[in-house]
């Protein structure tokens, strides 16, 4: 008797162990993009609008001039109206080819604290999805342009002008073109419960239609 009590408890609680280890390592959801929240701003309008169609360029800042001619990165900012965790980005672009994200630490004493947490080398894929682990709640995200498809033509273009003689600013780099940026991070257990909760709540009330 006391086996069977041993053996029943002891495969209990390695149910419960198995129950948690599948919630702990099971696929976390998505939430909503952030970067079409009401309040959203961006210095590239069209890079959240929710249109993949409408096509918008990263700009310069106001002094572009680098060393030896090369021009700073143009850059794209999305500013969200309250922090976020962010875990995810999605970038639709038709030329981009190498880039950096930054997110905003700032606090109440400094309003700009940019930290470095993604950089990529090589673009391979259109929409370009961006894994990224920012470990604090950020209201401010910056994409830098690092180079894109369009940097070789522009240059040989420059050239051309110049008569074919390599101008002391040649090197120059080309806007990004931005069809749309997402922003995500994971939903919450409550927000993954509450949404349950309604389709069960729609499944009744079809069933209920489908009986009438």
């Amino acid at each position: 008797m006391i086996y069977r009590f041993t053996a029943l408890f002891t495969l209990t609680c390695f149910s419960i162990m198995m129950i948690g280890c599948s919630a702990l390592f099971s696929e976390q959801e998505w939430s909503e993009n952030y970067a079409l929240m009401e309040g959203v701003q961006s210095t590239v309008p069209q890079a959240i609008d929710g249109k993949i169609n409408t096509v918008g360029e990263t700009t310069f800042p106001a002094s572009s001039e680098g060393m030896r001619g090369t021009n700073s990165a143009s850059q794209v900012v999305i500013t969200l109206p309250e922090k976020k965790v962010i875990r995810r980005i999605v970038i639709h672009s038709d030329n981009l080819s190498q880039f950096d994200v930054y997110a905003n630490k700032g606090s109440i004493t400094t309003n700009e604290d940019w930290q470095l947490i993604k950089d990529v080398k090589s673009v391979k894929e259109n929409p370009i999805k961006v894994s990224v682990l920012v470990p604090f709640p950020t209201d401010r995200i910056r994409l830098r342009v690092l180079g894109t498809k369009d940097d070789a033509l522009l240059n040989r273009q420059r050239r051309a002008r110049s008569g074919g003689f390599r101008r002391w600013d040649s090197n120059r780099r080309a806007a990004a073109k931005i069809r749309e940026i997402e922003l995500y991070g994971y939903k919450t257990a409550e927000q993954v419960e509450a949404e349950e909760a309604s389709e069960s709540r729609e499944k009744e009330l079809d069933d209920l239609l489908e009986l009438e």
